[in-house]
């Protein structure tokens, strides 16, 4: 049965992108020219001009994000004000890091503390053409982030235009996790990171104004076309708290609160009770377990290779999950077994997103938690009835052999 939901989801995901199995051919695409495309204007003080968006390489083919602010001022200067103004501590990155992703109401906004630091981010171009110089591709002048690599964070790239005495910076700011399963970022929004942004620049005393002008470039994730417009004054005239609530039945009557811990502690004096909770708390704290080390590691020794901590921890991942659904399940009912590591690792996986703040995935991404989770509970229900005489049963290997399917699935097809 499991087999057969795997397939399914897995049928469901090429039905949600087909490009995954039937991918445009290169020969089919026409590549297009600077006249081809449509470039925008940041300052009216300038002729330079901008394409709106941002490409994995210097070609208008391999577009990826769309640029959602615009400060009009040169890149140093605006990297100084997002640093040092108020309580925040903005630093630039470290290049040597990049590699291997309006209702119209009055706002008030309170003194930020937000803590900016060294970060890596994988190279994006954009296109500027100015009237003498002509059109070219240029990388990203800065980057800057929010939060944590291997958690989440707003992450800014900054890109400097313009011409003498009116430059500009282009930014294109999105908000993005860890996915430890794709080990690299996936991204969850732009219009978060746009509000994020523009409320950095209300109330400061080198802001002249903030508000949004219509690049059209609107149609990627939750982009709507409408970019944050900075204006900065003259230079001569100028807690990310984390909760997490559990609600457990408070409402209960006393005495039948005492009969339900009764009835666990009962439960868990039985050896097959210790170990359904030992399997349930193993696949819940997985997730967070490595989430939390990898934070904590990047955050306490901030020069540690990105690459070593992924690496090590996915390991961690990969062989832990697979490894708690074989050791527990010794004896009892397949079907319990199974329902019980689906909801810890289900509810591991909740409470990961929660703690970094994600609250909505890609459909792709969804699907494969899905499969992740049917498979974990294939594999879990399988060990529950080993013998001595056949340790290995046939569906065991079945799920062994769908769990590597599912690790190479974001890795090597992609999400």
């Amino acid at each position: 049965m499991a087999v057969v939901t795997f397939l399914v989801l897995l049928l469901a995901l090429l039905v949600v992108e087909p490009g995954l199995v039937a991918p445009h051919s290169t020969e089919d695409v026409t590549r297009r020219g600077p006249d081809d495309v449509r470039l925008v204007n940041p300052s009216e003080e300038s002729d330079a001009q901008l394409w709106p968006f941002t490409s994995r390489g210097r070609s208008f083919e391999s577009l990826t994000l769309p640029i959602n602010a615009v400060v009009r001022g040169n890149t140093a200067r605006v990297v100084s004000q997002l640093r040092n103004q108020r309580d925040s501590q903005w630093e630039q990155l470290d290049r040597d890091w990049q590699g291997v992703d309006d209702e119209g109401e009055p706002l008030v906004v309170e003194g930020t503390d937000i803590a900016w630091g060294e970060t890596t981010g994988a190279t994006r171009y954009t296109y500027v053409s100015t009237p003498n110089a002509g059109g070219e591709w240029v990388t990203e002048t800065a980057q800057l982030h929010d939060g944590t690599y291997f958690g989440s964070r707003y992450h800014l790239r900054l890109y400097e235009g313009g011409t003498d005495g009116a430059r500009w910076t282009a930014i294109q700011a999105h908000h993005e996790h860890w996915d430890w399963f794709r080990l690299r970022h996936t991204v969850g929004s732009l219009a978060t990171a746009q509000h994020h942004l523009e409320t950095e620049y209300f109330g400061t005393a080198y802001t002249a104004d903030v508000s949004r002008e219509r690049f059209a470039n609107g149609g990627i994730s939750d982009a709507d076309g409408w970019v944050s417009v900075v204006d900065l004054r003259s230079l001569a005239s100028a807690n990310i708290v984390w909760g997490a609530l559990l609600l457990s039945g408070f409402a209960e009557a006393r005495n039948t609160s005492q009969t339900a811990i009764d009835q666990l502690t009962v439960w868990l004096s039985d050896g097959l009770g210790q170990r359904s909770a030992l399997l349930f708390a193993c696949l819940l704290s997985l997730p967070l377990l490595v989430r939390t080390l990898s934070i904590t590691g990047e955050t306490a020794v901030p020069g540690l290779p990105v690459k070593l901590v992924a690496g090590t921890l996915y390991l961690c991942l990969a062989v832990g999950i697979p490894a708690a659904a074989l050791t527990f399940p010794l004896s009892g009912e397949p079907f319990d077994w199974a329902g019980i590591a689906i909801l810890g690792l289900g509810l591991g996986f909740i409470l990961d997103y929660q703690s970094i703040g994600i609250d909505v995935l890609p459909i792709a991404v969804v699907l494969h938690r899905l499969a992740v989770l049917g498979i974990v509970g294939l594999i879990a229900a399988s060990a529950s009835y080993r013998t001595p005489e056949e340790r290995w049963n046939r569906p065991l290997k079945i799920g062994l052999v769908l769990w590597a399917c599912v690790l190479a699935w974001p890795l090597f097809i992609g999400l």
